[in-house]
């Protein structure tokens, strides 16, 4: 007699169709059975899923804490005081100032510029091919080597002096680069300090080859020594100490000139960083018909923007530690999560011997609102500051480096925050493993059921058959005796 039973299909292998000879439904009965196997594994993957959310909540909370603790690190180098420098006519100079400048003022007048030698030259004959094509050949196109050099030119003494800080350059002009746009191009590829410009004044022969020096100061003066074709030399060559008529000078090297309260300062930049401590003066005109005043007064920007970034970085890793910890959450009520919350809140909340007349944040108007979330009182802490510069920053700095401390402890090697990740990492690992254990049984558990019933159904096969031969002989045997 054949059996039927629902079909349920498996999903840990392939089962073989239900029994062909005695129509029972092998595949159903061993998906129903390896239903009742796999319960095991459906119980270890929620565990996993419920694992991977403490992971995700956990790294939630880390990045919140390492936001906290560069705010505390922040905070705890406050005491490098920041300057603001001010000038009382900006379109005659400028200035900025470094953690090292002192407060003050210093009057400041500028009776020279710094800048680099510009020369021009001449113009020249029209019937010149060159003087009215930028690319047409100049002289014969005979090997030349042009050899550049910057240095110091003593006009008193008619004489030039190297720069030993600089090296020359020697380039080389023939056939291939014996044009005036060649030459050009020559010299800006040479890197040799100076830059090459072709200027047009309209005329018949218009062009007009322009170097100039590409640093400012005394220092700059061009000496330009050629050696090859003629017509290359009458163009190039130029001495300072000479009066060439190739070249005219169109702006003399020279050195900044200024005076900083009383004091000489001579500069071969524009930019002065030398004059007073811890500022930098950019020179932009002179001279000057009066004195310029730069006053350098320490500023608390610094701090206050600290402090505002830590009590934001704070809000967030505590709104990050509730929703974690909360009720119905996957770490509700986790002892890690809810003693780092503590330690953070004592540090922040507690009294700090800093030595001075500050000792909490709640002086500086930082404090605790009722949902554990801390709120600045901006006009409290600039009335702080305003009244005890050092005293505020002296708290922010131990503040800081307290917070620091037990951030670090917490996210480093070892730390609370390590210790749970590493914790939760080894129960995934764990259920990998027994999953693949199970998985192993499950699967020799299913061959097996399935060799049983495929057994079942060719017995069954077999018992049908010889039940169907035995109902013919008895039914021939009958029809033989009703015909007897």
């Amino acid at each position: 007699m054949a059996v039927a039973l629902p079909s349920i299909s498996s999903t840990t292998g392939t089962l073989t169709a239900a029994g062909v000879g005695s129509g029972l439904d092998v595949k159903g009965l061993v998906s129903q059975l390896m239903a009742v196997e796999q319960r095991p594994l459906t119980l270890l993957n929620q565990q996993e899923t419920s694992y991977q959310s403490e992971l995700s909540s956990v790294g939630t909370v880390k990045s919140a804490l390492s936001s906290v603790q560069s705010a505390a690190q922040t905070l705890a180098a406050a005491r490098t005081a920041t300057y603001t420098a001010s000038v009382s006519d900006a379109s005659i100079l400028t200035a900025t100032a470094s953690s090292s400048a002192v407060g003050g003022t210093s009057s400041i007048t500028v009776s020279q510029l710094a800048q680099g030698q510009k020369i021009v030259s001449a113009a020249r004959d029209p019937a010149e091919a060159w003087n009215s094509s930028t690319s047409a050949s100049i002289g014969f196109g005979t090997d030349t080597t042009v050899t550049i050099a910057l240095g110091t030119l003593d006009a008193i003494n008619g004489t030039f002096a190297a720069d030993p800080n600089r090296t020359e350059v020697t380039l080389t002009i023939d056939d291939r680069n014996n044009s005036l746009a060649g030459i050009r191009d020559a010299i800006n590829a040479a890197n040799a300090g100076i830059t090459a410009s072709i200027v047009s004044d309209g005329s018949a022969a218009p062009y007009h080859l322009v170097l100039t020096s590409n640093t400012t100061g005394e220092t700059s003066t061009m000496n330009l020594t050629v050696s090859g074709d003629d017509n290359v030399a009458a163009l190039l060559s130029y001495d300072p100490t000479a009066a060439p008529d190739n070249f005219t000078q169109a702006q003399v090297a020279q050195n900044a000139n200024l005076v900083v309260d009383g004091v000489p300062v001579t500069s071969a930049s524009n930019t002065v960083s030398d004059a007073i401590q811890g500022v930098t003066l950019n020179l932009l005109k002179a001279p000057t018909t009066g004195a310029v005043t730069v006053s350098v007064q320490r500023s608390a920007n610094n701090l206050t923007t600290a402090l505002n970034t830590l009590v934001s970085a704070y809000n967030s890793a505590n709104t990050a530690i509730n929703g974690a910890t909360a009720k119905g959450a996957v770490l509700q009520g986790d002892r890690t999560m809810l003693s780092i919350q503590y330690q953070i809140r004592s540090i922040l909340g507690s009294a700090q011997s800093a030595g001075g007349y500050y000792t909490s944040l709640s002086q500086l108007g930082i404090s605790f609102q009722k949902d554990g979330s801390l709120l600045l009182d901006s006009a409290k802490l600039n009335s702080a500051i305003s009244t005890n510069l050092g005293d505020v920053t002296n708290l922010s700095v131990a503040i800081g480096s307290a917070l620091n401390t037990a951030t670090t402890n917490m996210l480093g090697s070892g730390g609370s925050i390590s210790n749970q990740t590493d914790g939760i990492n080894r129960l995934i690992k764990d259920i990998g493993s027994r999953r693949t254990e199970l998985q192993s049984r499950i699967d020799a558990t299913q061959a097996r059921y399935q060799a049983q019933f495929s057994a079942l159904d060719t017995l069954l096969s077999s018992m049908n058959a010889t039940s169907t031969f035995l109902t013919q002989q008895l039914s021939a045997l009958s029809n033989s005796n009703k015909n007897g």
